[in-house]
Order: structure tokens, then C-alpha cells, then sequence
């Protein structure tokens, strides 16, 4: 059974027969009273008790965009990066695609990977991936630092950190892992692109025996 799921991890991004929600939430810091503060509130979700909906970010050298917030799935303060519930969305997309982001923040989307390294660059995230099956069965994925590198290191994922969860720990191949399209192979599998051979863009890692 575990295995099961953490296949579904793996393939994130293209499984047809999940329902799938990726979010990030910012880290705190002591002011100089010793409180914990937002270093930057206008950044990310709040931490309200009703903070779920659509809210606007503002981050440096980016316009200002719109985003899904979510108290449900774990706590208030988690920001939508990827929902994926049915397979009416198409994610096997280029790379130019998943640079700017598809999709709509109500429904099935991925917020883009210029929007996710500006969000991990500013401060300090940690990353919580949900799992739900057909019977609604839900397991997930937690890991208490997540960094992505800008477009000019592909990309990588260069931080990610200490895991817990019920779902498998997954995504510790991923990291230091750049970031693979169809049309960008990214990726150190000299025989091929994984993204293409795995039917899902993907901070894909070869293992040796491949």
C-alpha cells in the first residue's frame, strides 16, 4: 500500500486518479521584543482564523498575482502551489508553461516556477503535499524548509527539508534535482529525459541503475 502512494507522490503532477494539493507556508521570525513575526505580511497568506479564499500577494520583481489560501488541508497560512483532483487539466506541459504557471487558483492549476522561487526566495517556507484517493482516503508529505533556485540554476531545488508524514518520503531524491520539462531535459539520465519517458515535468533524479 505504501508503495502505492508514493508513486502517486512521485508522479505528482500528471496522476489522473488522485486528488492532489501542494502548499507552502511561510516561517516566522523574532521581532525585537522576542515575538514571532511575519518579516513580510503582504507576501503570503495570513494566519487569520477565516484566511481561506483568494488573497493578493505582492513580491519583489513581480507584479502582483493572485492566490489560493487553505485552513483545511493543514492549519491557516498555507498558500496553493499545485491542485490537481481530476484529470481534466492538462499537466504535461512545456517549459515556458510551467514557468508562468496554468491552470485557475479555484480549481486544478500550478502557480508557476518564477512565482515559486520568488515566494521560497523571500523568506523562509515549509512544504505540505495532500494525497486523497478515490475513496477519500488522504495521507501526506511534510517537510520543514522548501527553496527553489531561479530560472538561472533550471529551477533546482536546493532546499528541502526534515520530512514527516504518512505518505513516503518521496521527494528527498529531489533534491538538488533542476527542474525537467518535455522540452527541457534537465535532468542527468544520459539515455534519455525523464519528463518525457514519465509522462510528468518533475525535478526528475536518475538513480544510477537506470
Amino acid at each position: 500500500m505504501q508503495s502505492m502512494w508514493i508513486y502517486w507522490l512521485l508522479v505528482f503532477f500528471h496522476c489522473k486518479s488522485t486528488g492532489l494539493s501542494a502548499v507552502v507556508r511561510a516561517g516566522m521570525e523574532r521581532n525585537s521584543s522576542g515575538i514571532q513575526v511575519f518579516k513580510n505580511p503582504n507576501s503570503h497568506c495570513p494566519l487569520g482564523p477565516t484566511s481561506h479564499g483568494i488573497y493578493t500577494v505582492v513580491l519583489p520583481s513581480l507584479d502582483p498575482f493572485k492566490v489560493y489560501c487553505d485552513e483545511e488541508i493543514a492549519g491557516p497560512g498555507w498558500t496553493v502551489i499545485a491542485r490537481r483532483t481530476n484529470g481534466e487539466l492538462n499537466f504535461f506541459r512545456n517549459w515556458t508553461e510551467y514557468k508562468r504557471g496554468f491552470g485557475d487558483v479555484r480549481g486544478d492549476f500550478f502557480i508557476g516556477l518564477d512565482k515559486l522561487h520568488a515566494i521560497t526566495k523571500l523568506q523562509s517556507h515549509e512544504l505540505y503535499v495532500n494525497l486523497e484517493d478515490f475513496e477519500g482516503n488522504t495521507r501526506f508529505a511534510r517537510y520543514d524548509e522548501f527553496y527553489i533556485e531561479s530560472e538561472n540554476d533550471l529551477y533546482r531545488m536546493s532546499k528541502l527539508g526534515a520530512f514527516t508524514g504518512d505518505a513516503g518520503d518521496s521527494m528527498k531524491k529531489c533534491r538538488n534535482q533542476k527542474f525537467s520539462t518535455y522540452d527541457r531535459d534537465n535532468d542527468q539520465w544520459e539515455n534519455g529525459n525523464c519528463a518525457l519517458y514519465r509522462m510528468g515535468p518533475w525535478w526528475h533524479r536518475v538513480e544510477r541503475d537506470k
